[in-house]
């Protein structure tokens, strides 16, 4: 079709003025690719004007242009019998032959092109292309060459090649080329977005190549902001480049997409993903919505959806959606967002029955019942949680989220022997749940029963242990369950208030420490340890020279939390009183 666009001034230059009407009309049904049309016209032309060359050429090329080359193939030897040197037929021939893989009739073609039009680049464009389409990509590369010899700025020469080096995934070369092209016209949107897709062909892309590709994408968009599908085929590279910042770029084409034209589900599906991975919850929302009225089938949409309803508050919707969803297919973490805007909302009750059964997804770690207990304490209003709690273990002695809670309210409270009473019996029901164990050990700590509290917090450390060897990903929640178990029992020795048991705490700090975060030390617990070593020093069975190391540790100990935080008031305090060198 390019080579009768090319030529049609001179063609019209020639005809008489109704038969230059009637070319007129075949080469705007060409254009339109209404090839029947065009035959129609032409041969009208034929039956009053049967050696017309042009009209023989325009019938072969309508012909060719619709697939049938047998009568394309005729008509072009027509014209050719009537003027062998007419460029465009020859040009068309070398494409026929080429269809039909006739090679040696095709170069036969190219020969003569060459020997009447040597300068021309029509001939050796139509045989490089021809053998592009036949997959001959070392023929096609050669004859792309000859092109470029002919014409440096021929930028279809360099399409082509670059298009030969992308099947050869010989991507550098690829994209050298069309950057030459785009050097050549920088204003075409098309060539830009071929260089943005011959980078992208590279496997992995490094930070460069990445600012190259939206940077071309950007320039085609701006060239041409009213192509939606140039705008379409930008945002699906955006998005198939599958990472979240390229979501964002995806989203905002897919946007404007959607905008020129509303009628394509794929479009609002991938618009709404897009949206969502970006995080840009407001604006999946109604794209999500219209994916799925559409009847997109996509079993991610409608839990995004809930998502987003959830992210932006809309609590009721969110509850709505989730509940939409099949009771096997929702989760811990369905239930848990349930949960929280089911508080929202002031449906406590709901809250809760939400919250258990995210717990009873997850029985390991209990991931609900922390944001539970951080819901109430944040209202600070402990006895309406206690009383909501108690109400919960009427129906069910044995709801656990009631009782712990109820145990956690009661301990904030200070009112620990019912919160003793609420953690053992969880701790009955539930005895690997490390947390529950945590508090019942705090519990009992401050009703000064030392045995029972040691034992708690050799469980805690004997259970976190084994998780922490079951599931070494969770390596420093666990350190720090361990942690927290030996400072207790060096609180319970301390509470002892002898020389013995302030050793023992010592122990049991430095097991603690053992376990802390080597980049983020725990000033509390070294503190601990310092003042535990200065009250150390003052007993009267130890002798002279251990009296003296327990001073230096605590000097070091002090000095150390100092280090952590240079305006802990104690360590100063207690650091001056000990006249440390």
């Amino acid at each position: 079709m390019k080579y009768f666009l090319s030529f049609i001034t001179t063609v019209l230059c020639s005809l008489t003025l109704f038969a230059q009407t009637d070319i007129d009309q075949a080469r705007a049904a060409l254009e339109q690719g209404k090839y029947d049309d065009a035959i129609t016209t032409i041969q009208k032309i034929l039956s009053s004007d049967s050696r017309n060359v042009e009209a023989h050429y325009y019938l072969g090329e309508a012909y060719r242009l619709k697939g049938d080359l047998g009568n394309a193939q005729k008509e072009l030897e027509n014209t050719l019998d009537y003027d062998d040197e007419y460029e465009p037929a020859i040009v068309s021939m070398i494409k026929v032959y080429g269809k039909e893989k006739e090679w040696d009739k095709a170069q036969d073609m190219f020969d003569q092109a060459a020997k009447y039009h040597k300068k021309s680049t029509l001939a050796p464009l139509a045989l490089a292309q021809s053998y592009l389409e036949s997959d001959s990509l070392d023929k096609a590369a050669v004859y792309f060459s000859k092109v470029k010899e002919l014409d440096e700025n021929n930028i279809d020469a360099y399409v082509g090649l670059s298009e030969v080096y992308a099947r050869q995934n010989v991507i550098v070369l690829a994209v050298m080329n069309l950057e030459t092209a785009t050097k050549i016209d920088s204003t075409n949107p098309g060539l830009w977005y071929k260089l943005a897709t011959a980078i992208l062909k590279n496997r992995s892309l490094n930070a460069m190549q990445i600012r190259e590709v939206t940077d071309a994408l950007q320039k085609s968009i701006d060239l041409d902001s009213t192509n939606y599908r140039a705008i379409f085929d930008a945002a699906n590279i955006f998005y198939r480049i599958d990472r979240p910042e390229f979501y964002r770029r995806a989203a905002e084409f897919f946007k404007k997409y959607v905008a020129l034209k509303k009628d394509n589900p794929e479009a609002w599906e991938k618009y709404g993903i897009s949206a969502y991975k970006a995080n840009a919850f407001t604006d999946a929302i109604p794209a999500l919505e219209q994916a799925i009225s559409m009847g997109v089938k996509n079993y991610e949409l409608k839990p995004m959806l809930a998502n987003s309803y959830y992210y932006t508050k809309e609590y009721q919707k969110a509850i709505d959606a989730f509940n939409g969803f099949p009771a096997d297919s929702l989760g811990r973490d369905e239930y848990y967002k349930m949960g929280v805007s089911a508080f929202k909302l002031d449906d406590t009750s709901k809250a809760i029955a939400y919250y258990e059964k995210a717990n009873a997804q997850d029985t390991v770690t209990n991931i609900a019942a922390g944001d539970l207990a951080y819901i109430y304490v944040g209202q600070r209003n402990y006895p309406r949680a206690l009383a909501e709690y108690q109400k919960l273990l009427e129906k069910d002695p044995d709801n656990l989220v009631a009782l712990f809670y109820a145990g956690y309210s009661s301990y904030v409270l200070e009112q620990y022997a019912p919160a003793e009473k609420y953690f053992a019996k969880f701790v009955a029901l539930k005895p690997t749940n490390i947390q529950g164990r945590n508090l019942l050990a705090q519990v009992l700590i401050q009703l000064d029963k030392r045995e029972e509290a040691t034992k708690e917090c050799n469980a805690i450390i004997s259970l976190a242990d084994s998780a922490m060897k079951a599931d070494p990903k969770k390596e420093s929640i666990h350190k720090n369950e361990i942690l927290g178990a030996y400072r207790s029992l060096a609180l319970i020795e301390y509470k002892e208030k002898n020389y013995k048991g302030y050793s023992k705490a010592i122990e049991y700090l430095v097991k603690a420490i053992e376990y802390e975060p080597k980049k983020k030390p725990n000033e509390a617990l070294h503190l601990f340890l310092a003042q535990m070593y200065a009250i150390s020093i003052g007993n009267k069975e130890i002798l002279a020279d251990e009296a003296r190391d327990l001073k230096n540790k605590a000097c070091t100990e002090y000095k150390f939390v100092l280090k952590i935080n240079p305006r802990n008031a104690t360590a100063k305090k207690e650091l001056g009183s000990l006249n440390c060198n």
